[in-house]
């Protein structure tokens, strides 16, 4: 609970320095009258935390938690109905969010890691002010699982798909750029994900991501513009 608390005042303060230090800026002028629709691209990063167990044979392991941090990229595309907006919206995250498991795995401890994850989600929000969009969002989520035993053979890499459920705070810093703040909780299941002494080895993960991001809108015309369509 306190590494929670850390990572939510962590991401508070990284979205209120950079509004504060826009704000302050020389020829700052507040935007109002945001509208959301359009393509847009971006990058993210944040922290995650989660938990694992192995279980082989009728035979878990303890579960044990899994943390560490990831950065990617972002995209997706909006459409704007009044104040309601609603989109899809994907991303590509390097992770490094992994744990190991000691004692329970024959002959040393277990690890497992998300070495990558994607999402490809619905994402529904409501703006609120001029420049605030507040959203939920959820879907498919896909990534890379390495798992096994430290010290043996034992251990392989997975893809793995599951879901994801969320929601966060989108805030326009002008017509094209916006700063957000989400959080996903992440859940790739419980599926086997390598061979053990104890036979096949189901590797149960997942994973509860804060996350901020900075995005680029491309404008509403954007894909009508690359098609050639008028």
């Amino acid at each position: 609970m306190n590494r929670l608390w850390c990572v939510v005042c962590a991401l508070i303060i990284t979205v209120g320095g950079a509004t504060g230090a826009l704000a302050g800026s020389p020829g700052y002028n507040p935007y109002t009258g945001t509208n959301w629709a359009g393509f847009y691209v971006g990058i993210q990063g944040g922290y995650g935390w989660g938990d694992t167990q192995h279980s082989a044979g009728g035979v878990s392991t303890p579960t044990r938690d899994i943390q560490g941090g990831g950065f990617g990229v972002t995209w997706g595309t909006n459409w704007q109905s009044g104040n309601w907006v609603y989109g899809t919206e994907s991303d590509f995250s390097f992770t490094d969010i992994d744990g190991s498991i000691a004692p329970g795995c024959v002959p040393g401890s277990c690890f497992t890691e998300i070495r990558n994850l994607s999402t490809s989600r619905l994402r529904a929000g409501y703006a609120i002010d001029s420049n605030k969009l507040l959203y939920i969002t959820g879907g498919l989520a896909y990534g890379t699982v390495r798992a096994g035993i430290h010290g043996s053979a034992s251990e392989d890499e997975r893809t793995r798909f599951g879901w994801t459920l969320g929601g966060g705070l989108e805030w326009a810093l002008s017509p094209r750029w916006s700063l957000k703040a989400d959080y996903l909780h992440v859940d790739l299941g419980d599926r086997r994900n390598y061979y053990s002494a104890g036979g096949a080895t189901d590797v149960d993960v997942n994973a509860d991501i804060l996350r901020v991001g900075l995005n680029y809108n491309l404008g509403p015309n954007f894909w009508r513009d690359v098609l050639g369509m008028r």
